[in-house]
């Protein structure tokens, strides 16, 4: 029930609790005007609280680009209205119940901030710009989204450099880009992609805003969004799988059991568009032996090489 209605209930309570004082009462002079008084106010009354319980209340099922970040404004729309409602998302739709005089409102509030969004590329690099030579690749990669006007499809074009170290995506405002780690190790060229097995620990390590990838056929997810003050938030999930054998006791057979263990970090930053920004390294360690008459020497380094974003 909505305020109003229940305004309308709390005073014609009072009025006809009135009329029946009244009505009861032996004290009170010409007391049979005053209640055919009384009485015709809480009639009056009614007439407006009868309008109010009549309105019906519908759900509407929108499709929209923007989902869950629609949801505050058109909630505080909702509640400064006369009749008020609620609203929910469910993926990419709002769900919201209200009265078809509150809905055309709506529609006018989400015309002006539910936009499609903007189309951005993102770069990866792995190393220095001055690497930055050879031919491009394309492929595609097919992801979802749900539009004002249904599900569309939308093709990501991928390029890299097959001789160097970048990786380019082009997405939307809002939806996600996959980085396999197969990729981020084929730019640092430490191995071969194609010879590489799943679930073994290839040369070096990747870090992502600190935090250490394990061996995984999956990597990361780069989420872009483009705020209206011209900077791009970027939303980075590291996804990892590792596969371990089990040689328990009890495993009579001999045979292995495999477990998966999962991994899934996740990190939020501010970034200005047009502009390369670090956001983790493949590290390495390597160990040389030198062997002569009578000696021999170990020498250990490390070699780490920047992974870095550019959202245009």
């Amino acid at each position: 029930m909505s305020n109003s209605a229940r305004a309308y209930l709390k005073a014609l309570s009072w009025a006809v609790a009135t009329v029946m004082a009244v009505k009861h009462s032996r004290r009170v002079i010409d007391s049979h005007a005053i209640y055919k008084s009384l009485l015709a106010t809480a009639v009056g009354m009614m007439v407006p609280l009868v309008a109010v319980q009549a309105a019906t209340y519908e759900t509407y099922v929108i499709d929209t680009y923007g989902g869950q970040a629609l949801i505050p404004a058109v909630r505080q729309q909702l509640e400064s209205s006369r009749d008020g409602g609620t609203v929910t998302s469910y993926q990419d739709k709002l769900v919201i119940r209200t009265t078809p005089a509150n809905y055309p409102k709506l529609q006018q509030l989400l015309s002006l901030i539910d936009r499609q969004p903007q189309a951005l590329t993102v770069t990866v690099r792995v190393g220095n710009d001055r690497q930055l030579q050879g031919s491009i690749q394309q492929g595609q990669v097919v992801i979802n989204h749900r539009g004002i006007q249904g599900v569309g499809i939308i093709h990501q074009q991928s390029s890299r450099q097959q001789d160097n170290n970048l990786y380019q995506i082009q997405t939307l405002s809002g939806s996600a880009a996959s980085i396999s780690t197969a990729t981020l190790y084929s730019l640092n060229q430490t191995y071969m992609v194609n010879g590489y097995p799943n679930y073994h620990r290839p040369i070096g390590q990747i870090v992502i805003q600190q935090q250490v990838l394990l061996p995984t056929t999956q990597g990361i997810e780069v989420t872009p969004r483009l705020l209206p003050s011209g900077q791009i938030e970027v939303r980075l999930v590291q996804v990892a799988e590792q596969l371990e054998r089990d040689h328990s006791a009890d495993n009579r057979d001999n045979d292995y059991h495999h477990r998966m263990h999962g991994q899934r970090l996740a990190s939020t930053m501010i970034v200005p568009r047009g502009q390369w920004v670090t956001i983790g390294q493949i590290s390495q360690n390597n160990q040389t032996r030198r062997s002569g008459y009578g000696s021999h020497s170990t020498r250990d380094s490390s070699n780490n090489t920047p992974i870095s974003l550019l959202i245009q």
